[in-house]
């Protein structure tokens, strides 16, 4: 079956995967995660104990911080070009984390949240006394007073993935392309993008693990959800509630649509939302956020996608201007409850030829109503993506999921097939066959699996993730880590806990001069001095 949703690979697309150039290219892939995770304690509960000394300055440590809340830890491993390194690493994150929590405290494993107090007991995470510190925290104050903490309080994984300049040079070549080498490189960074947001709605129905959440989580708002037990709220058909509209979304930014159809429009738009005074924001005081525009921060900008750059002196808007896009940062991956790591090698497998052969297949620009579809097909996936003979829009009309889904993963596989040569594995094809039964039964979809453990043992969502999480952090407690690498973590705490205390007591300004440098913008993109 054919249709403008699923794309497939063009002949000249073919040719290029038996272009031995372009195959000695994809070792230099490079591939990191990040993951988000509540600390918790015994009763299922959000920790009130401030982030561990042991574990390092949140502000400085490179691998080892908090992302809205002082209990929801975030673990970055670094961009690595061996698949087996990057979980190496992340394993000893986990394990290092594991070994310095507080008695009683583990790593609440799934996405939704665990049990959460009144919003005034959630504490807001804290970086310390310095400019950059106290930015951090304004900005997450910022949050808080327009989506509310329990929404910033959902935690996920997010895949960045990156190919080499050297396999962008051998495709500009093969392509003939008449942009420079930098131009061609970001254009083909959002074509990308754009078929991610596309057939990005198999993500969810093929990985989400979120069909159901705690009570506490809808306190005193009116919600879809339907009544599972008495502390657990629940949708039948759900797949990932984490990225519906009941999740991590924004109603505000829905009217400022960004366009990912070339960089130009994309920053254009970025920097508008940047700019534009908010009807709904304005009114907050001055310390109970960084501005009243639409968006504070580049990184306020929610989708399931983004492109990414890494650059400490220029802010993403001018260094992204400047210099392009570096990486594609995939967002909507579901923490696996299941998973020790949230997420395995054959998921990354999968993940690499999904991402592959968005950046080969055709990808025309997106118009205003095919960006409708995408969001109403994401939002169906979400909540009701189990559902029988469910029907998703495509600009050709409804179509059944199903029919959709195996489309696309034989779409996909020339190019599983391609990477599997050239890193001697069978992995990539392994992981398609291993997804494709789901479609043909959706009781293998770890939500149906989520749902199914919760009825055979009668378990809340939050005592179901519970003994999932206390089992894994055992597992984080007891493997066996390389001595090096635990004493490469146990130095760089010293070391942040020293670079945060320089910066507290180095101090070139005032916050509120930094406040005002920082919220200087010229969307132009021409004041290179303006650091991130």
């Amino acid at each position: 079956m054919k249709n403008t949703d699923v794309k497939y690979l063009e002949s000249s697309m073919l040719s290029f995967l038996n272009d031995a150039d372009a195959m000695s290219t994809l070792h230099d892939i490079r591939r990191g995660i990040e993951r988000e995770l509540i600390r918790t304690t015994p009763e299922s509960r959000i920790s009130n104990l401030s982030h561990p000394k042991e574990l390092g300055s949140a502000l400085t440590h490179p691998y080892i911080t908090t992302d809205f809340a002082e209990a929801q830890l975030e673990l970055v491993t670094p961009a690595m070009t061996k698949r087996k390194a990057m979980f190496d690493s992340l394993a000893s994150l986990h394990h290092f984390v594991a070994a310095n929590l507080p008695n009683n405290e583990i790593m609440w494993g799934a996405s939704m949240p665990p049990a959460l107090p009144s919003d005034d007991d959630i504490v807001i995470a804290t970086y310390g006394s310095s400019n950059a510190g106290q930015h951090k925290v304004r900005y997450r104050k910022g949050l808080a007073n327009r989506y509310g903490k329990r929404m910033q309080l959902i935690s996920g994984i997010h895949y960045n993935f990156s190919f080499p300049d050297s396999f962008w040079a051998t495709l500009h070549s093969h392509m003939s392309s008449e942009l420079p080498l930098s131009e061609f490189i970001s254009d083909r960074y959002f074509h990308l993008i754009r078929n991610v947001l596309r057939n990005g709605w198999i993500i969810p129905y093929l990985f989400g693990t979120s069909p159901a959440v705690d009570k506490s989580y809808v306190t005193n708002q009116a919600h879809p959800l339907r009544v599972f037990d008495e502390d657990t709220y629940y949708l039948p058909w759900a797949t990932s509630l984490r990225l519906s509209n009941m999740g991590y979304s924004s109603n505000e930014q829905s009217l400022y649509p960004v366009s990912f159809n070339n960089k130009q429009e994309y920053l254009a738009d970025l920097c508008h939302a940047l700019s534009t005074p908010s009807d709904r924001y304005t009114h907050l005081n001055a310390d109970q956020q960084l501005n009243g525009s639409v968006l504070q921060l580049e990184n306020e900008l929610y989708g399931s996608v983004r492109p990414k750059i890494v650059n400490d002196q220029l802010r993403p808007l001018y260094a992204m201007c400047h210099h392009g896009i570096q990486y594609i940062e995939l967002s909507s991956l579901d923490n696996n409850p299941f998973l020790p790591l949230g997420i395995n090698e054959e998921q990354s497998h999968f993940i690499d030829a999904f991402l592959a052969y968005n950046a080969l297949a055709p990808s025309p620009e997106l118009t205003d109503k095919e960006r409708l579809l995408i969001a109403r097909r994401q939002e169906l996936v979400a909540t009701e993506g189990r559902k029988e003979g469910l029907l998703l829009p495509t600009l050709e009309g409804d179509l059944k999921l199903k029919e959709l889904g195996v489309a696309l993963l034989s779409s996909i596989e020339p190019v599983a097939n391609w990477l599997d040569k050239t890193f001697a594995t069978e992995g990539h094809k392994q992981s398609i066959e291993h997804e494709r039964v789901k479609f043909f039964d959706s009781n293998l979809t770890p939500s149906a699996q989520m749902l199914a453990m919760m009825k055979d043992e009668k378990l809340s969502y939050k005592l179901a993730t519970q003994r999932l999480s206390e089992v894994h952090f055992k597992q984080h407690q007891d493997v066996n880590i390389d001595e090096e690498e635990m004493g490469n973590l146990t130095r760089l705490v010293s070391e942040s806990l020293v670079k945060q205390q320089q910066m507290e007591t180095q101090q070139d300004m005032s916050f509120d001069e930094f406040i005002q440098q920082k919220n200087y913008l010229q969307c132009d993109c021409e004041i290179e001095e303006v650091v991130a």
